[in-house]
């Protein structure tokens, strides 16, 4: 039997075994590449802002659905600038760092010493391919009172599901990030047709199988990444990045995924899967997995406005209960140690708490919060098991958490669901109508499936079992964040179609909530 020590010892260097064969193996890295294409077709993009500083990200790929980016040079040299202008003639830094086929010729560059609350852009090149440039923007200073944050919340992007025309808006918005709740590409094989017998708008190449590889999982993340209007968004503004389940496999928990794969099996996977993640995401080197872990918990100050608690739902998870599925509560839910978050990250989490002086206190995680029931039939129960219905005891601990420290202004962040939904939290997770003490803002996709039937009837269904919900809404989009030290304004933003490019994009609903007075008022 294989245990998770032993894995990360040995096992993790097996990933390499679908590497195709390259011809260079040792020296020094080429300087000056003689592409034949493009290499920068998969975009630029900056992340894990910070004040003084972000990171900025691209991979080299001239050819982005061949296994290896149609690259076989172990080590190519890739030149960054850092300006003070889009135009890029104030340059104020720059270096080289290698792209190296151990990962995918991927470049994570951490940019440090820059000043607080501004804009500056960034480009790459090597050989004599330059970059798209890109926009990021540093944080404010710790003790800053910074007057206004302006955000999106975003995710579930499934290919097949349709155009990326919430991405082409969220470029437009300039956004000081962009928080993506995860399912930033979906493991399933190629369909010709969706599941009520229509056309999907857009394919994958009809022989990709199921992700199961760390080939598959970079091809999966090139395709993705292909689409200009994403590399749009990317290029607008840093990306706080988190994964969900899709990223592997539908509904994986903690070593275990619905199909019963022993771990130790399930652990190659995973760690494919994360490696790409990382590869293909603009974070730091210090998530870089190793083999199937990836420290993905982790937190954002902006000045005394907010604290950005970031949180991973996925890898320490207690295992779906009572079969999982959307279905009424079964004792197994309702069993104490239960948990969404393990025990380490509860305590982190705590400790962060504790140490908030900011206004607003952000819970920025994958699934949904709230207890919801989702029938709309008044005569049946059904809840995500998935979420944190399915963990009731984790959520009355973090409930309980807030409570006891006197958090005053907080705010729930989710996806996964395909709808958008504003809710208020209860202090008692099991009584939603209890006093309330918070919401949850919850996003729509981007593009992937989403509700078929009547969206209005079952709004008004929905929101006459459940108190607590203020909007249930079945439009692909986004969610807008304005905040200030007096209120956070949340603007549900629904695209008109996905079928073809370029679909308008206007407000469907928006909410105000005022610091200091919980609860959701319309705007």
């Amino acid at each position: 039997m294989i245990d998770r020590r032993r894995f990360l010892q040995g096992g993790a260097g097996l990933l390499l075994l679908d590497q195709p064969a390259f011809a260079q193996t040792a020296g020094a890295p080429v300087a000056n590449p003689d592409f034949k294409t493009d290499p920068f077709t998969l975009g630029v993009a900056s992340g894990e802002p910070a004040a003084d500083g972000f990171v900025i990200w691209t991979r080299l790929a001239p050819t982005p659905l061949a296994a290896s980016g149609g690259l076989r040079t172990p080590r190519i040299e890739v030149k960054w600038d850092i300006a003070n202008d889009d135009q890029m003639r104030d340059v104020v830094r720059s270096g080289t760092e290698v792209a190296r086929i151990e990962a995918a010729h991927s470049v994570h560059v951490e940019i440090e010493g820059l000043e607080p609350s501004r804009d500056y852009f960034y480009r790459f090149r090597s050989g004599a391919a330059t970059s798209a440039i890109g926009r990021a923007r540093t944080l404010p200073a710790a003790a800053s009172t910074a007057s206004l944050l302006r955000f999106a919340s975003a995710g579930c992007q499934a290919w097949e599901g349709g155009f990326y025309s919430a991405w082409k808006a969220i470029a437009a918005e300039a956004f000081d990030f962009v928080y993506h709740y995860g399912d930033y590409i979906y493991e399933f094989a190629a369909y010709a047709k969706r599941r009520d017998g229509s056309i999907p708008p857009r394919v994958m190449p009809a022989n990709w199988p199921v992700c199961r590889t760390l080939t598959d999982y970079r091809q999966r993340y090139s395709l993705y990444k292909t689409d200009p209007d994403l590399q749009a968004a990317h290029a607008s503004c840093p990306f706080i990045a988190a994964f969900d389940d899709h990223e592997i496999t539908d509904n994986w928990a903690a070593d275990g995924d619905p199909a019963g794969t022993p771990k130790e099996l399930f652990w190659f996977r995973r760690a494919a899967a994360l490696q790409a993640w990382y590869e293909h995401m603009p974070v730091r080197a210090r998530m870089i997995p190793r083999g199937p872990d990836l420290m993905a918990h982790r937190r954002f100050t902006f000045g005394a406005l907010a604290d950005l608690h970031v949180l991973d739902t996925r890898q320490y998870r207690s295992r779906q209960p009572c079969g999982d599925g959307f279905k009424a509560l079964c004792d197994e839910a309702r069993l104490p140690d239960r948990t969404m978050m393990g025990a380490a990250q509860e305590r982190w989490l705590d400790e962060g708490l504790s140490a908030s002086k900011a206004t607003w206190n952000v819970l920025a995680q994958q699934v949904l919060f709230s207890k919801l029931d989702l029938d709309p039939d008044p005569k049946r129960v059904q809840y995500d098991l998935d979420a944190w219905d399915g963990a009731p005891a984790a959520r009355n601990r973090l409930l309980q958490s807030l409570r006891e420290r006197n958090i005053e202004n907080p705010i729930v962040l989710s996806g996964d669901l395909h709808r958008g939904i504003a809710m208020e939290i209860g202090e008692n997770g099991d009584d939603p109508s209890s006093r309330c003490m918070g919401v949850e803002f919850l996003s729509t996709s981007i593009s992937s499936t989403g509700e078929t039937r009547d969206p209005d009837m079952i709004s008004r269904a929905l929101r006459a079992k459940n108190t607590h919900l203020k909007f249930f809404g079945a439009e692909h989009g986004y969610t807008r964040h304005i905040v200030s030290p007096s209120q956070w304004r949340a603007d549900y933003r629904a695209v008109a179609s996905i079928e073809k490019p370029g679909g308008d994009v206007a407000t469907r609903k928006s909410f105000v909530v005022e610091a200091g007075r919980p609860g959701l008022v319309d705007a």
